[in-house]
């Protein structure tokens, strides 16, 4: 797969805000619905509660710790994704993680992605953190594509569940950003 800065002059990318947490949660819904189709059981997928979600991301939204960024449509000013990094969560010998990156179906292919991985890795270095991970489903091959053509690599593997269903993480890594 080839990632190329692609057409931004549809969408923006701007710091996410507490009033955006209705839009990051619909775009994180629907972005899990059609992503993880045939990766994760369509029972999970289909009980998404946005409205959780939404409670979710206002809780995200408040915690200054985390850099948080939205993309947008410039005509009709929706959100299309978002992404989030901070701090490792996870016992890693990887001083900053990047939580996710999600967009929409129609907003995906424009650079977008690409975008927001340059924006979360200039942020790490600037606060001191010089490595970085992300947590990948293994069978998500878009996902791993993508992370591969931005220099990660898979380095560590993990058994967890999702809803339930047992699913393998790769942990992909940057040694040095």
């Amino acid at each position: 797969m080839r990632y190329t800065s692609g057409n931004m002059s549809r969408f923006g990318i701007r710091e996410a805000t507490l009033e955006d947490a209705d839009g990051i949660a619909r775009a994180h819904a629907a972005s899990w619905r059609m992503s993880y189709r045939g990766i994760l059981p369509d029972s999970i997928l289909d009980r998404i509660d946005v409205g959780q979600r939404v409670t979710t991301r206002r809780r995200i939204l408040k915690d200054r710790s985390v850099f948080q960024l939205v993309a947008y449509d410039l005509t009709h000013g929706d959100i299309v994704g978002f992404c989030d990094a901070g701090q490792s969560r996870r016992h890693v010998p990887f001083a900053g993680e990047l939580y996710a990156i999600y967009l929409v179906q129609h907003a995906k292919r424009h650079g977008i992605g690409q975008q927001l991985f340059e924006r979360v890795t200039m942020w790490l270095r600037a606060n001191g953190m010089e490595s970085m991970i992300v947590w990948v489903l293994e069978n998500n091959a878009h996902a791993r594509g993508f992370y591969e053509a931005m220099g990660g690599y898979d380095k560590i593997r993990l058994q967890t569940a999702v809803g339930g269903f047992p699913v393998v993480e790769l942990g992909y890594v940057w040694d040095r950003l």
